[in-house]
């Protein structure tokens, strides 16, 4: 591990990554790749502002890069649904390319719980073996099951690269302002479905980047679920957030969600939102602490607690 890139290197995980790679010794070069400037620009960063629809393999050939990290997607829905694809499914695509042709001996993707989809019938916990059954009406979901498809079809035809899939629960923590997960506490009242109080999972950003850490270190191939231990209700997620939490039938939020989506009153979630805060997916992390002996520092709480601290300060 001495030259990584990272796509999407000045996102909210972007650039907590960067500031702990930056640490590392033994890592020579960052390359970053992103239509934004960094706010961190340590000397080992090597930024280049493009897109990820434009292809790249020259820039990781270029700089000899031995690692690359995928974690440039478009996180918030859209209703900009076919260039929103292209950027999530074309960008992976030209990821895989550039791994190909530079002949990168790990790579790294950060998938999404998500994939599992919001389903009535869904297992509590989720393993890494249960079928993928992303929501068609939220894009989000769907996408990243796409682009994790690519990214297993390039693990099967390339044997000699190392492939590292980890399927994440929502990450909050003290730097998450602005990210999309606390897009749920920003009104003063949390919309909850009347006859709904699912568990949540929330993973704190220290324990990501640490589990990215440990990840690019032990160079393991396969695929994991992420998540913080133990989970909270929904409704405790909201008496911890301070919020009144108001609880409206399915029959009514559908419908107004829908509404209120397609004459552009809000921006949040599409209706097909909903089933997340219904049917959330609650993944099981024993496969990563069994082969990787990691040990997460913040649970659930721990992790969503960091991140209501700041917005009392």
């Amino acid at each position: 591990m001495k030259n990584i890139a990272i796509t999407g290197i000045s996102g909210y995980i972007g650039t907590r990554l960067l500031s702990q790679l930056d640490t590392i010794d033994s890592i020579q070069k960052i390359i970053g790749i992103d239509i934004r400037q960094p706010t961190f620009r340590p000397p080992k960063l090597k930024f280049y502002l493009q897109d990820v629809l434009k292809p790249f393999s020259d820039l990781f050939i270029e700089n000899e890069v031995d690692t690359a990290i995928h974690l440039a997607f478009v996180l918030k829905p859209t209703r900009e649904r076919t260039s929103v694809q292209k950027i999530d499914v074309e960008g992976t695509i030209n990821f895989v390319r550039a791994c190909r042709q530079a002949k990168v001996g790990h790579a790294l993707y950060l998938s999404s719980h998500t994939v599992y989809g919001a389903h009535h019938d869904n297992p509590i916990p989720l393993t890494e073996d249960s079928p993928l059954r992303p929501l068609p009406g939220f894009q989000y979901s769907w996408d990243k099951a796409q682009a994790e498809q690519i990214i297993r079809d390039f693990d099967q035809s390339q044997r000699d690269v190392t492939i590292t899939i980890l399927r994440c629960c929502p990450v909050i923590g003290p730097h998450a302002a602005g990210s999309v997960p606390v897009l749920m506490f920003k009104p003063p009242v949390m919309i909850g479905v009347a006859g709904f109080d699912p568990r949540m999972q929330f993973v704190h950003e220290y324990d990501l980047i640490q589990v990215i850490e440990t990840f690019l270190n032990q160079k393991k191939r396969g695929i994991f679920n992420v998540a913080g231990e133990r989970d909270l209700r929904y409704s405790e997620v909201a008496k911890l957030a301070r919020k009144k939490l108001l609880r409206l039938p399915d029959s009514l939020i559908k419908p107004l969600m829908h509404i209120s989506w397609a004459l552009h009153l809000q921006n949040d979630s599409p209706y097909s939102g909903l089933e997340f805060i219904k049917y959330p997916p609650v993944v099981s992390t024993g496969k990563l602490l069994k082969e990787t002996g990691f040990r997460f520092q913040y649970s659930t709480e721990e992790a969503l607690s960091s991140f209501v601290s700041t917005l009392r300060n």
